[in-house]
């Protein structure tokens, strides 16, 4: 998600600039790439027409991110803070996809492509997920089923830059297939004098849909004192930072295969539309102590705490049914038939082929909330004689992550005419609703009360590790020196999750009568009004009447699903029974249905799972070098063992349907389910640097990567129940379609990566370079969630049970390697030999080509077929980034342009993975199962932003982000002739920023 520019504090131009490059004495869980000087000692002037040019400020930070990149031990790339104490983008999220090499994917997740995240969420490098996160060189994790941090859980103000490591070496941390983003802070000795250093900012941002006024702002004070008992420093960073956003969206269903006068067609199983509005406050608190003794050792401490609140509400619309049918004559297709346009799409009766003559459209008003706090604490030290050639460094570390999320769904039904146009030719879709519709759905009295749905989860995670690494350097002698370490972790994480236990509300059917909105309680229902949908560039097909925002978040079920009072609505089974509109408002708010929903919260030990990670790893470097040969380089092996243990249950997931006829019920129960597996894996690394020139370099690397599973993969846990379809009318039960099964696998094994790397770097001068990479990996034992069929015995209600098969989706690992293939270009120059003041101008880009295979990834197309050629999740074969610069005496801008191609988001996403009939003629069916491949769409954004330096001492800026008012797409393929069609089309927020900045 976008947000507020990042407001990262600093003090005078001098400091900020060393605290950029420098990187705490953490020993091995902070090992740095080799350590770059500040901005001026990278030449604080470039030479232009015979004259100085001063440099400071974001060319400073562009200079010292070069030279660390020049002088590292392996391929990085790094996003330094510039002497505002400010990185150049809004989150952590965007600085990282201007990065050459790195895409950010802008939506919940990738395997949840139909809720979009305005500031963006994960990060692939050269389109590998596999990315380990770091703070400071040391692992760091949310406790959100996964291994690596939320990046949008962190305090971006706090960062003084961020390293994107592309190859590996034997003293860093195992995992991350495709590199490891390491978020490094500032320390007291960072900085060089002992006044205090004081710096605060100040910023208020809006969007042109949520039309919310969101403040931030941030402060900073450090000190440090020459004792008699040696130097001792202190330093703490507090941030806080708000977000709203308005996003809109519209979503069409899978073309299902449908018979229709002797032929088939495709035809969409309908469509949805929706808003969702987000706010998030984030806050964070830094803190950092050190004391050195003496001038070879020094003892650091520090704390690391980042609070993440969440408070989102969506409301969406929907028409969705397995047998929509057009008039051929009348309607528009393609060459594969599928639909375009129709005036007319209907509902019809799959026994007769005639229309039905309604279409029932669900709807539900959803409300989220999520706390996530994330701590790290850390000690360390460093002891590094200069009269000695051995040193000593080691670390104790402690990570506590805990989330809290509630979600509520209210759903509703309201009859929709018999049949509405669909028009699919444009940039959106278009629903033509008859006249008269917008009467219908302005009044109560014909929407019902359908269903609610909770899911809550509390999640907490812990870390401990320690670590020691000895070095020992040699003189005069090609070996540099020899580096030995061992490190020692233990990983929990303890996960409550009470599924998603969608349950009917009163239907008349289940011993409550149906209620309808004319029976609504004061306040519980509204008209909601689609205000600027798709900023005015969507038709509506309708405003539409949802419970209110403030019914669903009281998360309060048991109040819900009360029974009206006795006799609200007539005897059971009469007329005023199954529609009770004429018996006017309920007093208070309850709908019924509590007799068919799960005990409310936590059903323990049911809904607990359990997950241990426990690693123990050692390693052994080589440095080496000659400075009249030019080469130098490192060869090392680190050796781990890795011990996954895991405990849950796999639950049937209460529902009642109907099937072959008869009303049938599945109860809710657990089986206990629990696996551990043990693995040794043994990953080299050599990197080699050769100097071509003073100024110009060639690296060439091979290693061995790894990643671990998640936890969400490794659960010993799961869920089997039942997938249906509405009925015929509202209020009638649900209709069986198949039976389904989801489970975690705590067996897989590790994902391990072979990677050669060679880069090409060029450094004419400071402030231009040019790079360019090939890398190649091959990747095996993939975590692959697979879709496949399998037998399940299943409970019902009345004592029976049943083994019947399942779509079941399982994670396993894939049986065949992957391979990624690809080269990154790029580089930065400033034209200071252009007159006056043109010579500020500058310009940076970079593109990045990558090419996968998958085979072990499977997916079946819209007849039911399985393939193998979907690439790899994330990945995007072309990626580029342009960014036009202004540096010059007081004034600082840019505009910046990121795009990235269409990418593979999941092989088995909810809403595209149903069971559906195939009619061949009236009521003669074939079941066909389907798991359609969703993509992300090209996407690309502009963003720019301006700075002005009053004084030494305050600085104001301007940003604004999405100018263009860019659209994110989904597609969805597996359909004749491996076209893709559309999925979902998402469109948020403009946002304009304003900010201050002090420092003394």
């Amino acid at each position: 998600m976008k947000r507020n520019p990042i407001i990262f504090t600093g003090a005078s131009a001098m400091a900020i600039a060393v605290v950029g490059l420098s990187v705490p004495a953490f020993a091995q869980d902070a090992k740095p790439a080799a350590d770059a000087p500040s901005a001026q000692d990278g030449g604080d002037a470039a030479k232009g027409d015979g004259k100085d040019i001063v440099v400071t400020g974001r060319r400073a930070a562009l200079q010292a991110a070069d030279e660390r990149k020049r002088r590292s031990e392996t391929i990085i790339d790094s996003v330094v803070a510039d002497d505002a104490g400010k990185l150049p983008d809004n989150s952590i999220t965007e600085v990282l996809q201007r990065v050459s090499g790195v895409t950010i994917v802008r939506f919940g997740a990738l395997n949840d492509p139909d809720h979009y995240s305005v500031e963006g969420t994960g990060i692939q490098v050269r389109g590998l997920t596999g990315v380990a996160s770091r703070l400071n060189g040391r692992e760091i994790f949310s406790a959100n089923n996964g291994r690596s941090l939320q990046f949008g859980d962190v305090t971006p103000e706090m960062m003084a830059a961020v390293d994107v490591y592309k190859a590996s070496t034997a003293d860093l941390i195992e995992g991350g297939t495709g590199g490891q983003i390491d978020l490094r802070t500032k320390v007291p000795f960072d900085y060089k004098d002992d006044r205090f250093h004081v710096a605060a900012t100040g910023d208020l941002s809006m969007g042109d849909l949520a039309r919310k006024g969101d403040l931030s702002g941030s402060i900073l004070v450090t000190k440090r004192w020459s004792t008699p008992i040696g130097e001792i420093g202190i330093l703490g960073d507090v941030a806080y930072s708000r977000l709203s956003s308005t996003s809109d969206f519209f979503r069409v269903e899978p073309y299902y295969r449908q018979h229709i006068s002797g032929a088939d067609y495709y035809i969409p199983g309908g469509y949805t539309y929706g808003e969702e509005q987000f706010q998030r406050t984030r806050t964070g608190i830094y803190g950092a102590v050190q004391w050195a003794p003496s001038d070879s050792l020094t003892f650091t401490g520090t704390f690391f705490q980042s609070r993440y609140k969440n408070r989102s509400g969506d409301w969406g619309a929907f028409v969705s049914s397995q047998s929509m049918a057009v008039d051929p004559t009348n309607s528009k297709f393609d060459s594969n038939n599928m639909l375009i346009s129709t005036p007319e799409l209907f509902n019809r009766d799959q026994s007769s082929f005639l229309p039905t003559g309604s279409t029932t459209s669900g709807g539900n008003k959803g409300a989220y909330a999520s706390r996530t706090t994330t701590k790290d604490y850390s000690l360390s030290f460093d002891w590094s004689p200069t009269n000695s050639p051995l040193s000593i460094k080691g670390a104790l570390q402690r990570v506590d992550s805990a989330q809290l999320s509630d979600r509520m769904d209210v759903f509703r039904d309201v009859a929709f005419p018999g049949g509405f146009g669909f028009d699919l030719s444009g940039d959106l879709p278009l629903v033509t609703m008859p006249a008269g519709s917008q009467a219908k759905f302005n009044d109560p009295a014909n929407y019902f009360w359908a269903a609610s749905m909770p899911h809550q989860e509390d999640n907490s995670g812990r870390l401990d590790s320690a670590s020691l690494d000895l070095e020992y350097k040699f003189e005069d002698s090609f070996f540099k020196s020899i580096k030995i370490g061992g490190r020692a972790a233990k990983r929990t994480e303890r996960d409550y999750n009470n599924g998603y236990n969608w349950a009917a509300l009163g239907r008349g059917w289940n011993g409550d009568p149906q209620l309808t909105y004319a029976n609504a309680a004061p306040g519980d229902v509204e008209l909601h009004v689609f205000k600027n949908f798709f900023h005015g560039q969507a038709a509506l097909p309708g405003n539409l009447m949802f419970p209110t925002d403030e019914l669903v978040r009281r998360f309060n079920r048991a109040q819900l699903t009360a029974s009206p009072p006795a006799g609200f609505c007539g005897a059971p089974g009469s007329d005023l029974y199954n529609n009770c509109s004429a018996s006017g408002p309920l007093p208070q708010t309850g709908y019924g249905g509590a007799g068919g929903i799960r005990p409310i919260g936590f059903v323990l030990p049911f809904d607990r799972v359990d997950n241990e990670t426990k690693t123990y790893a050692g390693y052994a470097l080589a440095r080496f070098g000659s400075e009249g040969l030019g080469l130098s380089g490192n060869v090392g092996v680190r050796v781990v063992h890795i011990e996954n243990e895991g405990s849950g249950f796999v639950q049937q997931n209460g529902a009642t349907f109907v099937r072959n006829g008869q009303l049938q019920t599945l109860v809710n129960m657990g089986v206990p389910r629990g696996g551990k597996a043990s693995f040794t894996r043994v990953l080299p690394s050599i990197n080699f640097d050769y100097a071509l020139a003073p100024n110009a370099k060639i690296r060439f690397g091979y290693n061995i990567t790894m990643d671990l599973p998640t936890f969400n993969a490794l659960r010993a846990s799961g869920s089997t129940g039942a997938a249906t379809i509405g009925g015929a009318n509202p209020g009638d039960p649900n209709i069986f379609t198949n039976f389904t099964a989801d489970t975690g696998n705590p067996l897989l094994k590790p994902t391990m990566s072979n990677n050669f790397d060679l880069s090409l770097e060029y450094y004419p001068r400071p402030g231009t370079s040019f790079h360019l990479a090939p890398f190649y990996k091959r990747l095996t034992n993939l975590p692959v969630y697979s879709l496949t069929q399998r037998n399940v015995t299943f409970v019902f209600q009345d004592g029976t049970t049943e083994t019947a098969l399942a779509a079941a989706t399982d994670y396993i690992n894939s049986p065949k390697a992957a391979t990624v293939k690809g080269f990154e270009i790029g580089g930065r120059i400033f034209f200071d030999k252009l007159p006056g003041v043109l010579s500020g101008l500058g310009f940076e880009g970079n593109y990045t080509f990558v090419d996968s295979k998958n085979p072990g990834d499977l997916y079946r197309d819209i007849n039911g077929g399985i393939h193998n050629n979907a690439p790899l999740v994330g990945l995007s074969r072309h990626n580029f980034n342009a960014v036009l610069l202004y540096e010059r005496k007081a004034v600082s801008f840019r505009v910046a342009y990121s795009w990235r191609s269409r990418y593979l988001q999941s092989t088995n996403s909810n809403g595209t993975n149903p069971t559906y009939n195939y009619f061949s003629a009236p009521g003669v069916s074939t079941p066909v199962q389907i798991a359609l491949p969703i993509y992300g769409a090209n996407y690309g954004q502009l963003e720019a932003g301006a700075r002005f330096k009053v004084t030494e001492n305050f600085s104001f800026s301007i940003q604004g982000t999405n100018l263009t008012n860019s659209m994110q797409r989904t597609l969805m393929g597996g359909y004749p002739g491996d076209k893709l069609y559309g999925r979902s089309w998402f469109q948020t927020d403009r946002r304009i920023s304003t900010g201050i900045n002090l420092a003394f």
